[in-house]
């Protein structure tokens, strides 16, 4: 607030930089239950006049806070009917049981689970990779930094190519500069295939960075843990056939032309329905609502930027040096813009901020602002320490893993990022027009 005001800095946009700001910090260093910053944001944009209430509360009329509510509900409820154990343990022992086959199933298994319910596996793969490490008696040491972190990256990574949640706010954020710029289910995994490599190329990388002294056999216990779920029960064919549902729902958007974020909310009512009936209350009360409200919060930074003129003040800053760069240079300076915010905000925080000002900047270079969507989910991916990434975080805080084991993969991770970005994503994403 002591920065003095210009013709492009105006007394409204330094209100509205300071109080978000103000309420990301708090958010940041857990000052407050997130519900109570997730409302007080919105809320402070309305009472201090910098937009109208009806553009500050409309990220709850798209369907993000609705997908994101759906997905909860619904991973929470098969969950606890024992669906997400039966596919996680059936790919582990697929892939054998030794250590680096504990790593490829794991993977195997995080992009199966995505496919059937995207972007909700961190706790399931959380305390399945635990029970793991607890059951192999191996304690905080490079094998279990090896087992956990496999399973951070087998329910994160493969959201780069299978079309979720996260990504969807990134997308909602830039239909605020750029309402034509979407795609469909099909279109998100053809446009970003090359990923399905990345996936598993780190789940070798991390076999090599975290070899075991010894060997490790698991496929007793695993098989074992596999046999005491005994046959299907009626409740988990009764899930799958919801997730079969809300897939077959999100591959044919192109056909039935409703947004599939909805699919999500929709599977998630379906799942309590007379006939299949098998979510129960507890599933709903144990669902992380004050999420849902912080995310809607987020999106209201975008829609009250956009009001404000912040995204082409950005883009004014910025766009001569992104001329000079080219659109190669463009891309990558987007990824280190994100990369190095990592450091101070969150992931959605960044996707929130920085979304619509870039994807400003993406249309007067001429770019399209997709590719820019998906080198902004690239770069909030990269990370050093675990307090830049919560979903990351939730992996570390269960005890195993060093802080050096957990820095040395991530620091090898990002700079392998960047390769790939250069050497494999930009030139795919020319080959196929969409740079």
């Amino acid at each position: 607030m002591f920065i003095p005001t210009s013709d492009a800095f105006t007394d409204s946009i330094r209100l509205f930089l300071a109080i978000t700001l103000a309420v990301i910090l708090v958010v940041a260093f857990e000052n407050l239950p997130l519900m109570v910053p997730s409302i007080l944001l919105p809320l402070a944009y309305v009472l201090t006049k910098l937009a109208p209430s009806q553009a500050v509360y409309s990220p709850w009329s798209t369907f993000i806070p609705w997908m994101f509510m759906g997905g909860m509900i619904l991973a929470n409820v098969l969950q606890s009917i024992g669906l997400l154990k039966r596919v996680a343990y059936w790919c582990i022992i697929k892939t054998g049981g030794s250590y680096n086959g504990i790593l490829y199933g794991l993977m195997v298994a995080g992009i199966v689970l995505n496919l059937l319910l995207p972007a909700n596996m961190i706790i399931p793969l959380a305390a399945l990779t635990y029970g793991l490490c607890i059951a192999l008696n191996i304690g905080k040491s490079k094998e279990a930094a090896g087992i956990m972190l496999t399973g951070a990256m087998a329910a994160l990574l493969p959201l780069f190519f299978i079309y979720n949640p996260n990504v969807a706010i990134i997308f909602g954020m830039g239909a605020t500069v750029a309402p034509e710029a979407t795609v469909s289910w099909g279109q998100y995994l053809f446009h970003n295939i090359p990923a399905v490599f990345w996936c598993f190329f780190m789940v070798f990388v991390t076999s090599k960075v975290f070899r075991p002294e010894k060997p490790i056999d698991a496929k007793d216990y695993i098989t074992e843990e596999y046999k005491k779920l005994g046959k299907m029960t009626s409740a988990e064919k009764k899930g799958t056939f919801v997730c079969l549902a809300l897939l077959a729902f999100l591959m044919t958007g192109s056909i039935h032309k409703i947004e599939i974020g909805w699919g999500f909310a929709l599977a998630a009512c379906l799942i309590y329905f007379p006939g299949i009936g098998v979510g129960t209350e507890q599933d709903i009360k144990t669902c992380n609502f004050p999420m849902v409200f912080f995310v809607t919060a987020c999106m209201a930074i975008g829609q009250v930027a956009n009001v404000l003129g912040v995204g082409k003040l950005i883009s004014e800053a910025v766009l001569p040096i992104m001329i000079a760069s080219g659109d190669t240079g463009s891309v990558i300076l987007v990824w280190l813009l994100c990369v190095i915010a990592n450091f101070l905000l969150t992931p959605l925080a960044i996707m929130a901020s920085l979304t619509a000002p870039l994807t400003q900047v993406a249309l007067d270079l001429g770019i399209n602002p997709v590719v820019i969507y998906y080198t902004i989910f690239h770069g909030v991916d990269q990370i050093i320490l675990p307090y830049e990434y919560v979903l990351y975080l939730i992996f570390f805080t269960f005890g195993l893993i060093r802080l050096t084991d957990f820095m040395k993969i991530f620091g090898i991770k990002m700079v392998l990022n960047l390769i790939f970005l250069l050497v494999i994503l930009i030139p795919y994403w020319k080959l196929i027009g969409l740079l």
